[in-house]
């Protein structure tokens, strides 16, 4: 995903994240345990769910269509877009 290149990554204290649009940095993102996210192959935007990463580094995420299949993502996988023209 070239178009993430100079974005940064979310940080783990970082706090205000609920309902915020963001960008996902890599082609396939894991949980805590690297194991595959529960995501569609190739998303590239997820709405967080959670306030702040959580002890074990994660955040709980949505694709934008589909509230209900919520997966798991290490933070460091994920950018805040800047705008809503980047969903």
């Amino acid at each position: 995903m070239s178009e993430n290149q100079g974005r940064t990554p979310l940080r783990y204290g970082q706090t205000g994240l609920r309902g915020k649009l963001a960008r996902v940095l890599v082609e396939e993102p894991t949980d805590e345990i690297d194991w595959p996210a529960d995501l569609t192959p190739g998303i590239e935007t997820v709405v967080i769910i959670d306030d702040e990463p959580n002890p074990h580094h994660t955040l709980r995420v949505h694709p934008p269509d589909d509230p209900t299949r919520i997966a798991l993502v290490v933070f460091d996988q994920l950018a805040l877009c800047e705008d809503s023209s980047e969903a």
